[in-house]
């Protein structure tokens, strides 16, 4: 097990956070306006709520942050917040998921567990957290599964 030098933050790329910010703002002048209109339609009433979801939903995205330290991971900034140690991991494993078949890494500690989406992050820090969990925890953790999909995403490993 390497030691981690300097905690690592992981969030969504910068322009994806700044597209978040202006489109939500945008949705949310809209969704507000639609609300200060007089005689329109009973329809457009029942859009209204689906719009301050979305809002509301962009906004938490851009808060997202995985923390990787020497002491453990944190994931904070969204519904569910995580906050476990390396000993707590049970097991690693990876699959793909969707139409396009994006690889999706889910850490199980203690009862719980946390998926972390390659959607989410670019490619290049995807395989950087997937080689700081591969440096500090053991390798017995890790499933068939993520060894053969892991081989797959980054053949340099």
């Amino acid at each position: 097990m390497k030691q981690i030098l300097t905690e690592e933050i992981f969030s969504a790329p910068q322009w994806m956070r700044i597209i978040c910010c202006v489109f939500g703002l945008a949705l949310l002048l809209m969704g507000v306006s639609l609300l200060m209109m007089k005689d329109l339609p009973q329809e457009i009433f029942v859009v209204i709520p689906f719009i301050f979801v979305i809002v509301v939903s962009m906004l938490m995205y851009i808060r997202l942050k995985l923390i990787i330290s020497d002491s453990g991971i944190h994931f904070v900034g969204g519904l569910k917040h995580h906050g476990f140690t390396w000993e707590d991991i049970t097991r690693i494993d990876m699959c793909r998921l969707g139409k396009f078949k994006t690889p999706t890494a889910t850490i199980y500690y203690l009862d719980r567990k946390l998926d972390i989406q390659k959607g989410v992050y670019l490619q290049q820090e995807f395989n950087r957290i997937l080689s700081l969990l591969e440096m500090k925890v053991s390798q017995e953790l890790f499933t068939e599964n993520y060894q053969n999909i892991r081989r797959q995403i980054d053949p340099n490993i």
